[in-house]
């Protein structure tokens, strides 16, 4: 499965007093990857343009945290989709450490609606354009039934599925990998990239 996937070096405003990462840090990592993909792809036209119209919002969010992190350690965010509708999407994501382990996991769902009326309005191409599943690295989550966000409220087993060992081998990969190969891409666990 492909997911969007940056790496996030922790930072000493990210850590609490006793030298791990807080625990709101998890929903930067979140907002860290969401807009770097938003507004780093390129897609057609600029991301001012198709959003000109519209008022992205985070309708609710959700953060599992599942182990700390050090300062200046590096994490891996893996991005993907769920339920998409016209006006919503809900972004999905894994955090994982430098050795695959599990740091967090969460969503995000973005409503977005027209500036001037406030009514729900369709996404433009740079959400759209990875949600077709027919298309070769769609963003579109796998886990279903339950679904992701489900999952992240059921314990144990389902958060295991959320970080299967294929998951947890790309989370290594990007959060280990050097400058020069640390760019945000859309990657999947086989380690083949996609266009973004």
């Amino acid at each position: 499965m492909p997911f969007f996937s940056m790496q996030y070096r922790v930072l000493f405003h990210d850590t609490m007093a006793y030298g791990s990462h807080h625990h709101m840090a998890n929903f930067k990592f979140q907002n860290i990857a969401r807009e770097t993909f938003i507004f780093d792809s390129r897609l057609g036209q600029s991301w001012e343009e198709q959003t000109k119209d519209l008022l992205m919002l985070t309708r609710d969010a959700h953060s599992l945290n599942l182990s700390p992190v050090g300062l200046a350690q590096s994490v891996a965010i893996l991005l993907s989709y769920e339920e998409p509708s016209r006006s919503t999407v809900r972004l999905c994501f894994r955090i994982m450490g430098q050795q695959g382990q599990p740091v967090s996991c969460g969503y995000q769902t973005m409503l977005l609606l027209h500036k001037d009326t406030h009514e729900p309005a369709p996404a433009p191409p740079l959400f759209t354009h990875y949600l077709s599943v027919e298309k070769e690295g769609n963003l579109v989550e796998k886990l279903t039934n339950p679904s992701f966000a489900e999952r992240t409220h059921c314990g144990s087993r389902w958060v295991r599925e959320i970080f299967s060992e294929p998951v947890r081998q790309l989370g290594k990969s990007v959060a280990n990998a050097p400058r020069e190969t640390a760019y945000p891409k859309i990657i999947d666990e086989e380690f083949n990239e996609y266009p973004f």
